[in-house]
């Protein structure tokens, strides 16, 4: 992978995981010494404030508004997971007031000025502060700041899980949307979460199979897949859970979180 990337993750439907994830794999490149920011863009929706139990000053909403520059919005959080790199995160807000704002400003001048003011500051960060990675969550299914988002990719990641609603409607999606909206030369990877069979419920089918599921799942949307990542319920399903890849380093779901780290920095 190139030194300057933006990592986009999307998803067809919620419940993928994908927010836990983003997190995970944004604090795992901090440790490895890169220098890291992470944007949510699930104006709509926000749930990284809860995630990393912060009340920020500044949101994501007023820099796209133009009231904010991203050092007003940015919280270092590189002192509090105890790092070798750097990692800052522009939160949206959860205050109705902000949502509601944002889902009232629908006319074109409005949005287009937004994001190109979202595009100055991706520059900003990349050739003048010195980030070597953006990663964006975003939010699930077709909102506009979703597919603006894509449009910002140098890779965009497709989390999903393994059954038949996401599966197809990943597909369609990417049929319809991605390959519109995508600019020339980024590339799409899927990454499957939560797949069963890591439960203590139910049996483990072994390595074999999870790539067994993987290509079968490639072959049908005509995507290749970055990783999968078995369902780790003790983690993905702990209201607790807070960056378990950094807490809980020799955990399967640390190790699965780093591979899919090392995956990416090949890419």
């Amino acid at each position: 992978m190139s030194k300057a990337q933006t990592l986009v993750f999307h998803s067809f439907k919620g419940g993928t995981g994908k927010t836990t994830l983003v997190a995970n794999i944004s604090a795992i490149l901090a440790s490895r010494g890169f220098k890291v920011c992470l944007f949510d863009f699930d104006l709509y929706a926000p749930s990284m404030v809860s995630y990393f139990k912060k009340t920020p000053d500044r949101y994501v909403h007023e820099l796209l508004a133009g009231t904010a520059e991203v050092s007003d919005v940015f919280v270092d959080m590189t002192n509090e997971i105890d790092v070798s790199g750097e990692l800052f995160v522009g939160f949206s807000s959860p205050r109705k007031s902000d949502i509601q704002s944002i889902e009232g400003r629908q006319n074109s001048s409005w949005q287009l000025n937004a994001l190109r003011r979202f595009i100055a500051v991706k520059e900003q960060l990349l050739k003048k502060d010195g980030f070597d990675y953006i990663l964006i969550d975003t939010s699930p299914g077709i909102r506009y700041w979703s597919i603006s988002a894509l449009a910002l990719a140098d890779m965009l990641l497709v989390l999903m899980k393994t059954n038949d609603m996401d599966i197809l409607g990943t597909k369609k999606m990417i049929e319809e949307i991605y390959d519109t909206i995508t600019r020339s030369g980024s590339e799409k990877k899927l990454i499957l979460n939560k797949v069963p069979g890591a439960s203590p419920f139910v049996a483990w089918s072994g390595e074999s199979a999870l790539i067994d599921m993987q290509k079968d799942v490639e072959d049908t949307i005509g995507v290749p897949g970055l990783a999968s990542i078995p369902c780790y319920c003790d983690v993905q399903f702990n209201r607790h859970e807070y960056l378990s890849s950094i807490k809980l380093p020799d955990h399967p779901f640390a190790k699965r979180i780093n591979n899919v780290v090392d995956l990416l920095l090949a890419s």
